[in-house]
């Protein structure tokens, strides 16, 4: 498959809830991007360094500079293992409006969303 000239790829997966869990599945959807070839975008796992999710006011700043990166992007992968939060359903939307390729990962393999198609043959 031959990829648009715009390689970055949006990592949506949970973060809030069982954070020390979500934020390894995070780190394991970035590693098949990497693996896969694309340059991976992962803002929770480092805004959240910095921005107090639990904090209102942070968690907007934080929200609303991960979907001006992602309009930026050509792909999004929907870690889906353990559901849909309220966040990335603002992400998938977003997504969905701006026409970017949705993918999913199963196995350490990208696939396109809705199908068993491999996005990317190595």
């Amino acid at each position: 498959m031959r990829r648009l000239g715009n390689n970055l790829l949006y990592v949506c997966s949970p973060y809030r809830g069982e954070i020390r869990r979500n934020k390894e599945y995070a780190r394991e959807l970035t590693r098949a991007a990497i693996n896969s070839g694309f340059a991976p975008v992962t803002v929770h796992l480092y805004l959240t360094e910095v921005l107090d999710d639990n904090k209102p006011q942070e968690r907007s700043r934080g929200m609303a500079a991960g979907q001006d990166i992602l309009k930026r992007c050509a792909y999004i992968l929907l870690g889906e293992k353990y559901g849909i939060s309220e966040g990335m359903k603002e992400e998938i939307t977003l997504a969905a409006l701006k026409g970017l390729i949705m993918l999913y990962e199963k196995d350490g393999v990208l696939y396109y969303a809705g199908t068993q198609k491999e996005a990317i043959s190595n």
